[in-house]
């Protein structure tokens, strides 16, 4: 009886601890991510305005003016935490991540960037950029599902659901591989 009450006190007391570490490591690889993010979106300014909001979203633009080219247009990137999609995307046993950089040219959006990030000795690392129309819906068994539009975010048929399809994609060796 000693026993039983004993372990009635103490199991949510582990389990407390281990969800708090659970979600403190969720919370690292989500800085790191934004990090990687970052730095990858703010390379492609020549003197990047970098402006973090308080949910986290993180804007930039470029500070120089163009004056040579016509379109006055700024370049903008957004990188929001909400669109990191974290699970295990290679072979090995730690979590990587993908997630997606939304960028616009004036009210007119480009189409996504998807930086898929994977764990290579203990560090997360940018592998690949992909720009495609789609929405990363989860990642489980080594498998990402996403839905792919065959629209531009920018059409009245961005919606369409007959325009849209779910894709899994396998990742075999630094490829992103559609599955059949």
């Amino acid at each position: 009886m000693k026993k039983i009450l004993i372990i009635i006190i103490f199991l949510p007391l582990f389990t407390a601890c281990a969800n708090k570490d659970n979600a403190e490591s969720r919370k690292l690889v989500i800085k790191e991510v934004m990090d990687l993010a970052t730095k990858y979106a703010s390379e492609k300014f020549y003197e990047p305005i970098i402006t973090t909001e308080v949910g986290g979203t993180v804007s930039i633009v470029d500070k120089k003016i163009d004056f040579i080219s016509a379109d006055r247009r700024p370049l903008k990137y957004k990188i929001t935490p909400a669109n990191i999609t974290l699970g295990m995307i290679n072979d090995d046993p730690v979590q990587d991540a993908i997630i997606t950089i939304t960028s616009s040219k004036g009210d007119f959006e480009l189409t996504p960037e998807h930086l898929i990030i994977v764990s290579s000795d203990g560090k997360l690392m940018l592998n690949r950029v992909m720009e495609e129309e789609m929405t990363v819906l989860g990642i489980k068994d080594q498998v990402i599902t996403a839905e792919v539009r065959s629209h531009s975010r920018n059409t009245p048929l961005r919606d369409c659901d007959a325009c849209k399809e779910v894709v899994n994609f396998a990742f075999k060796s630094g490829e992103l591989v559609r599955k059949e």
